[in-house]
């Protein structure tokens, strides 16, 4: 269980985990279940918090129901995929359309449709190469970075998430620190950490070293809190690593097709060399892929001349039929809401959302700052200077009892042990308007002033 703030009564846990409990009888039953055959009844660490997680049976558009039959207002969304909402007709369409195929074949045609959508709507897509994961895809990002420049360091930001590969699962926080055990010292030997935001301290490492591979970042800085880029910045490392000879890398597993149709490098008007996608580009179908510049993805190609530095990547899974055809029906869904302006929307709803939480916090005198970014959210509670360095090690369990007392009235803001809150083009301004309404009746119930 989470202890309460030193001095503080755990009068309010008891209550929000006893109404939990009374809303969720068969999500708690079946979690005892899933604990004799599932590590700790899950399938990764997110998906579970105290006293036990609840289990989705379905969903569609912005709701979800729950194995009790509880229907919620869901804005975690599995993490960000279902940027479309649950059970897109355009992605079930388009998955069934292919059913016939089978689940895996060879080279499926539809594999190349998937690959044109990509290069006609990523600014640095010349070349495609489809992958399982977004871990996966960062992984063969920066492989190919190697073998392109013959250099072996990699310049990683501070508070920069870029999936579960040893060498980069660390500098989550403000140090080079790894993110959990079992990761071996000297990993990431390779690996340069550097302050994001910080110029002249990456233009003094690229004018210092000429072992530099790549400089790869998240342009949302999402697992950093979500403080987001400047142009003005992006557009200044996009020149020195131009001047270097250095491959620039942008993650957009987060942020692809989410900021806009062509993902963050559209949205700030930076293209970078390579790009890795991932979660959205499918809907939620287990894909991603890694695009860029055709003299860089030289380096998978079998028909390059002689003399191109030869990179092995292959997958079983990467011509999964499942996923390429959602990924098509995804990106064409996109493309139709991006002609008819609903990025526009999407941006208006993170807008009105954000200013209906900072709102409800301040009118009860609790420290609250709210990140946001288009259609993602994180929220702070805290009066400390908004910055990365200072709010990174805030205790995060009152707020994780805020979010599961939301639960309790019926809106997934997000899973208590994650914070990470997306919005889809399916809600609505009225969803908007009753997460808000339940974030005042949650405030109003339970006396949050009192363990801040």
């Amino acid at each position: 269980m989470m202890k309460l703030p030193a001095g503080s009564s755990d009068t309010i846990q008891e209550e929000i985990f006893a109404a939990y409990r009374k809303l969720t009888p068969a999500s708690s039953a079946y979690h005892e279940r899933a604990c004799r055959s599932l590590a700790g009844g899950t399938t990764g660490n997110l998906r579970y918090f105290p006293p036990y997680p609840f289990y989705e049976t379905g969903g569609r558009g912005a709701r979800v129901t729950d194995l009790d039959g509880n229907e919620y207002i869901d804005c975690f969304l599995c993490n960000g995929p279902l940027l479309l909402g649950h059970n897109h007709p355009d992605v079930i369409a388009a998955i069934e359309g292919h059913s016939q195929t089978g689940p895996l074949v060879v080279n499926p045609p539809i594999i190349v449709d998937a690959a044109e959508l990509v290069k006609e709507t990523v600014p640095c897509a010349e070349r495609v190469r489809f992958l399982n994961s977004g871990t996966e895809a960062v992984i063969m990002a920066v492989r190919y970075a190697r073998a392109f420049t013959g250099k072996d360091r990699v310049v990683k930001f501070y508070g920069h998430y870029h999936g579960q590969d040893d060498q980069f699962l660390a500098g989550l926080g403000p140090t080079a620190e790894p993110f959990g055990a079992g990761i071996p010292d000297g990993i990431t030997a390779n690996t340069i950490h550097a302050r994001y935001g910080e110029f002249a301290a990456l233009e003094k490492i690229t004018d210092e070293r000429q072992d530099i591979a790549a400089v790869m970042l998240d342009p949302a800085m999402h697992a950093g809190g979500l403080w987001g880029s400047s142009r003005d910045y992006l557009q200044a490392v996009r020149e020195v690593t131009a001047r270097r000879n250095i491959v620039l890398i942008f993650d957009e597993v987060i942020t692809g097709f989410r900021l806009a149709l062509g993902g963050a490098q559209a949205h700030y008007g930076v293209t970078p060399d390579l790009v890795t996608l991932g979660k959205a580009i499918a809907a939620g179908e287990k894909l991603a892929a890694v695009a860029g510049k055709e003299e860089i993805m030289r380096v998978v190609d079998p028909l390059a001349e002689e003399g191109t530095p030869r990179v092995f990547q292959s997958g079983t899974a990467n011509d999964g039929t499942t996923a390429i055809a959602a990924s098509i029906g995804a990106i064409n869904a996109y493309r139709d809401l991006d002609a008819n302006n609903q990025y526009e929307h999407l941006f208006e709803i993170g807008e009105r959302l954000a200013g209906g939480i900072r709102q409800a916090f301040r009118t009860r005198n609790i420290p609250c700052h709210v990140n946001q970014l288009g259609p993602m959210l994180q929220i702070f509670l805290s009066a400390e200077e908004p910055a990365f360095e200072n709010y990174i090690g805030l205790d995060p369990q009152v707020l994780s009892l805020f979010f599961l007392a939301l639960i309790n009235e019926g809106v997934i803001l997000t899973l208590p042990t994650s914070g990470h809150i997306y919005l889809s083009f399916a809600h609505t301004y009225e969803d908007i308007e009753e997460i808000i309404e339940k974030v005042n009746l949650v405030l109003d119930k339970y006396d949050f002033s009192s363990l801040t």
